[in-house]
């Protein structure tokens, strides 16, 4: 038995957001690739990819409760879906259940642990199904800034370069290796904060323009690189001393 695709799934919207000319989405399907039932869509937007309609659905409740205070499941829900055109309640009590949380619990919808469940669950109810993978919804997640903590970092640092160097040397290299490695392990430990920030900032500003990622990008690199020359500044003048 087959099941039935919806409107919002064929068109990349699983939340069925309706088209606002106030709303510039990234990812929406350009005219040219759409279908021929998708160019006659007229109330719901169409997005290239269902991670891009994710990404709306993320930014919207955020936006809800940044801009107009929507701080539990009852006031996200009643302005998602107002009771005007929907059974509001039984919506309420559907991602309210699936988030963990009573309707009129406060819920930080930045926090990736309460954004997943409602937003899987709002697909669910919209489609009467949630055929998307983990991934799929997480990298829409991730398109709009909402990062799962536990998710393998874009840099990786490693715990101890002494460690790594030793592992290479009983792969065949020599003990001059780990020598060298703890000779530079005072230097790496002063850059490992410099990389961890850019890390993090790579990851919280997914979701902002690119202009303004580069901008707060080089901002992090430029205090991190005052840090390490500060640092260094420091080394040379205890040597100094020492000697």
């Amino acid at each position: 038995m087959t099941t039935k695709t919806t409107r919002g799934i064929r068109n990349n919207n699983p939340g069925n957001i309706e088209r606002n000319s106030a709303n510039k989405w990234q990812g929406r399907m350009s005219r040219e690739r759409m279908t021929e039932e998708q160019r006659k869509e007229t109330r719901f937007e169409v997005f290239s990819a269902p991670t891009w309609g994710i990404r709306a659905m993320a930014l919207l409740l955020i936006n809800y409760q940044d801009r107009h205070g929507c701080s539990n499941v009852r006031q996200l829900i009643d302005r998602w879906a107002p009771p005007s055109e929907n059974n509001t309640d039984a919506y309420v009590s559907a991602v309210a259940g699936a988030v963990g949380v009573a309707p009129t619990q406060f819920i930080n919808t930045h926090e990736y642990r309460r954004m997943r469940p409602m937003v899987e669950a709002i697909i669910r109810h919209e489609n009467g199904q949630q055929p998307y993978s983990s991934d799929v919804i997480e990298e829409g997640l991730r398109l709009a800034g909402v990062v799962n903590p536990g998710a393998k970092p874009l840099v990786a640092v490693p715990a101890s370069v002494t460690t790594a160097a030793a592992t290479a040397a009983a792969a065949g290299g020599t003990m001059a290796a780990v020598e060298a490695a703890q000779q530079l392990q005072p230097v790496i430990q002063g850059v490992l904060p410099a990389i961890q920030q850019v890390n993090a900032v790579a990851q919280a500003t997914t979701g902002l323009p690119s202009w303004l990622r580069l901008a707060i990008a080089v901002g992090v690199m430029a205090l991190a690189g005052a840090s390490i020359f500060t640092w260094w500044r420091l080394r040379r003048a205890r040597k100094a001393v020492s000697a």
